[in-house]
């Protein structure tokens, strides 16, 4: 029996669609990751040695930034093959970090035990959001500040194919309307609920060169969960008219030659009394 009312849970809130996404997720979008990443490691500086907690970590791009700059990480996500994937990177790198699979609603550290504690484009997705702040905070020392990141509005060419989505497939209002934590004053709202305090929600820009528009489609076929499991829904033969009616429009707009790709997230901090 669901609340009368509230949201069904988001299908980005299993593991199965990042499992999916997740070996071209790590490859393809690094980039852009490192980026976002080193702007939120920044909001929260800590000492060589500092322990470091990154939530819903995804491939575990801060968790690799913060173990390079010395400090001591624990890392938990709840997809297996992105576990897998941080393990493997971490070997590469010759970097030690403490992964574990796991529920961020539910940590499995002790209150008090890191000096900060972050979650890159996780925690926006969790079915309880106000649990998924309030194990932050436990687990913070007092003092330490934890950063979140979730997405702006899609601008460029990502709201472009948003819109020819929705052209393509009229039945499925697909990227209408914010995303979760997409608007900051209501992202700051939740960090203070959950007893934050200098609480900030600060938008940070990124653009990289990119590919053809053509090209941009497939990595978003291929690096995008909720594009994932609609292909899966819509099935291949449905899918390749849909494919069709994406490239066409993208193309009448930005033509067959690279396009830069524009990026806005936003970044919410807040510290533990």
């Amino acid at each position: 029996m669901t609340d009368v009312g509230k949201p069904p849970p988001s299908p980005l809130a299993s593991p199965e669609p990042w499992d999916l996404v997740s070996d071209d997720y790590t490859q393809e979008l690094l980039p852009m990751f490192e980026l976002f990443s080193k702007d939120a490691l920044a909001l929260a500086p800590t000492h060589a040695g500092a322990k470091v907690l990154d939530v819903a970590a995804g491939p575990g791009t801060l968790t690799l930034l913060a173990a390079e700059a010395g400090r001591s990480v624990a890392s938990l996500d709840f997809s297996e093959q992105m576990v897998k994937n941080l393990r493997r990177r971490l070997n590469g790198a010759q970097l030690g970090a403490d992964v574990r699979q796991g529920d961020g609603q539910a940590l499995p550290w002790n209150d008090a035990e890191f000096d900060a504690a972050f979650s890159m484009f996780g925690l926006m997705f969790f079915p309880d959001r106000g649990r998924g702040f309030r194990e932050l905070r436990r687990v913070l020392k007092p003092g330490g500040t934890a950063v979140v990141a979730s997405w702006a509005p899609f601008e460029g060419i990502f709201k472009s194919i948003m819109a020819a989505l929705r052209e393509v497939l009229p039945e499925i209002p697909f990227g209408a309307g914010k995303g979760p934590l997409g608007d900051p004053d209501e992202f700051a709202a939740e960090l203070s609920a959950a007893g934050f305090t200098d609480v900030r929600v600060t938008p940070y820009t990124h653009t990289l060169a990119g590919d053809a528009p053509r090209e941009i489609w497939a990595q978003t076929q291929r690096t995008t969960a909720p594009i994932v499991l609609l292909k899966r829904r819509l099935g291949d033969a449905r899918w390749a008219d849909v494919t069709r009616g994406i490239v066409e429009r993208l193309e009448a707009t930005y033509g067959t030659q690279p396009v830069e790709i524009t990026t806005t997230a936003y970044l919410g901090s807040g510290k533990k009394p």
